[in-house]
């Protein structure tokens, strides 16, 4: 049996940042499942469904860059973490009547975009095994 190898604090909090957003989209999921239409906003449901796709497929990749990524996918992950919470929380928040953030949204959605090619640029640099 092999040891899971030790995690610099970086990664640790990629790893449980994606463990807790995982969770919180599958809790998601459920009351968006569940809960009474009178709840949401005109097509809201639709827009937490979209929002849980968004969330989780960066979850996962957060996950794995936490598990496999090196020093130079640092800000991918970080950016990664920043675009879920400022992306998908407006959008929940909109969907649900919460409060008026939606002007969060795009700019989640932007650092997501520059997250995935910032990953794009680290994997094109010349590996330095330092």
């Amino acid at each position: 049996m092999t040891d899971i190898p030790p995690f610099s604090r970086p990664w640790r909090a990629a790893i449980v940042f994606a463990g807790l957003s995982g969770c919180l989209g599958v809790a998601i999921a459920a009351l968006n499942a569940h809960l009474p239409e009178r709840l949401f906003i005109a097509h809201g449901r639709e827009m937490v469904g979209r929002a849980i796709d968004m969330q989780m497929w960066h979850t996962i990749a957060l996950l794995l860059l936490g598990l496999w990524g090196g020093k130079r996918f640092h800000i991918a992950a970080l950016g990664f973490a920043l675009g879920i919470v400022l992306f998908c929380g407006p959008v929940y928040s909109l969907a649900l009547r919460g409060p008026d953030i939606a002007f969060l949204a795009p700019i989640g959605g932007t650092i997501t975009m520059l997250a995935w090619l910032t990953l794009a640029a680290s994997a094109l640099r010349k590996w330095d095994r330092r």
